[in-house]
């Protein structure tokens, strides 16, 4: 039995295994974010107390958006997966959703593994640059054409 016969034969226990948590999930999200609306963008402050986050995304904490995306996302493909056990065939409907969810798991954790290991290069090289002198031999030609040496430290 594929998915589309057994959506047609069980449409009742489909909605409430696929639709209803989405649904709930996006009812939940929506209340969030009317609340983050409410105490950051259209909050209390004044000038002697302003918005700290006056510069990001809608005056919110940086980060909210990307978060909320990421849970999201989380959410749906927990829910599809579990009705993907229930229903034999079902991942090729959603095969396109679970590509995208594989892309955004590795394009954001790899941007924080590239973030730490440039992050980490760049202290190491200021470590090692602050730590080590090395020594230098300038030469120099006088007037005369003799040629003289002579040691610099660096550092």
């Amino acid at each position: 039995m594929d998915a589309v016969d057994y959506f047609v034969e069980n449409h009742g226990e489909f909605l409430w295994q696929v639709l209803l948590p989405i649904f709930l999930w996006l009812a939940l999200v929506l209340g969030f974010i009317i609340l983050l609306f409410v105490k950051f963008t259209f909050g209390n402050w004044t000038k002697d107390r302003p918005n700290p986050y006056e510069t990001e995304t809608f005056g919110m904490p940086r980060g909210t958006f990307r978060g909320i995306l990421t849970l999201s996302l989380l959410w749906i493909t927990v829910v599809l997966e579990l009705v993907n056990v229930r229903i034999i065939g079902f991942e090729q409907e959603f095969e396109g959703f679970m590509t995208a969810f594989q892309m955004m798991i590795a394009f954001y954790f790899g941007s924080k593994v590239m973030h730490h290991i440039t992050s980490a290069d760049t202290k190491k090289a200021k470590a090692v640059a602050g730590v080590t002198e090395e020594s230098t031999t300038a030469t120099t030609t006088d007037e005369s054409g003799e040629v003289t040496t002579s040691e610099e430290a660096v550092g």
